[in-house]
């Protein structure tokens, strides 16, 4: 018998439940499931199905699904970040937050950024895959927006508690302080321009310390999610 391992699937009717090839391949193919074994799966919006496998194609497979599991969202944290020069470091950062439990992660283009291409197909699949490791039920949604679009969110109506972490010597909140809703906005390597912070500022977005030391762009955003998750919060 196969081990615990989760799964994903958001076609279910009549308490059948549709897997495509790309998890076909993953559970027929590399850890031989087969008809009759009991599999663990998510609709990605909060609920988790226990199932048994009732048909195969060359294509996907189906699953009867037996129970249905509610599970609550953790308070919502939303996470903006600078396009990064690298690839991989952002990956990383998306892994790591959908672990964590992110709502959603939304890159945008700043001043001092790097040009670059990003493959939010491929950053998609990165989340898909973390939620799944890490047995969630929330998928984390992915965007790609501008700078002042984003500063502007929730100016009329506020959405959330907004929090922006820049290097200055200005007062600062820290984490343990933070109100949820939250987002979080993070810069570039060479950080935030001027025009940028004053941007934020006038938007309503509030300074956020964290730590002493000068952390990379990625290594911010999960080293503020984490510890918030890891309080309980």
């Amino acid at each position: 018998m196969p081990g615990h391992f989760t799964f994903y699937s958001n076609k279910i009717n009549n308490n059948i439940a549709d897997f495509d090839l790309s998890e076909y391949k993953h559970a027929i193919g590399v850890l031989r499931y087969s008809l009759g074994d009991g599999i663990w799966f998510t609709d990605g919006f909060g609920k988790r199905y226990y199932g048994i496998i009732s048909g195969i194609s060359k294509t996907g497979f189906q699953v009867e699904t037996k129970q249905t599991v509610i599970v609550d969202a953790l308070p919502n944290i939303h996470v903006f970040m600078a396009i990064l020069k690298s690839r991989e470091r952002m990956e990383w950062a998306v892994e790591k937050c959908s672990e964590l439990g992110v709502n959603s992660f939304t890159f945008f283009q700043a001043d001092r950024g790097e040009r670059v291409k990003l493959n939010l197909d491929r950053m998609n699949k990165v989340a898909m895959s973390s939620l799944k490791q890490s047995h969630g039920a929330w998928i984390t949604n992915l965007a790609v927006l501008g700078f002042d679009e984003i500063c502007r969110i929730g100016l009329s109506s506020p959405l959330f508690h907004k929090y922006i972490a820049f290097c200055s010597d200005s007062k600062k909140l820290s984490p343990p302080e933070i109100q949820y809703p939250m987002a979080l906005l993070i810069g570039p390597e060479g950080d935030f321009s001027q025009r940028e912070i004053a941007i934020s500022k006038a938007n309503g977005w509030t300074p956020l310390h964290c730590g002493n030391q000068i952390l990379r762009s990625e290594t911010a955003v999960v080293s503020v999610v984490a510890s918030l998750r890891l309080s309980g919060r």
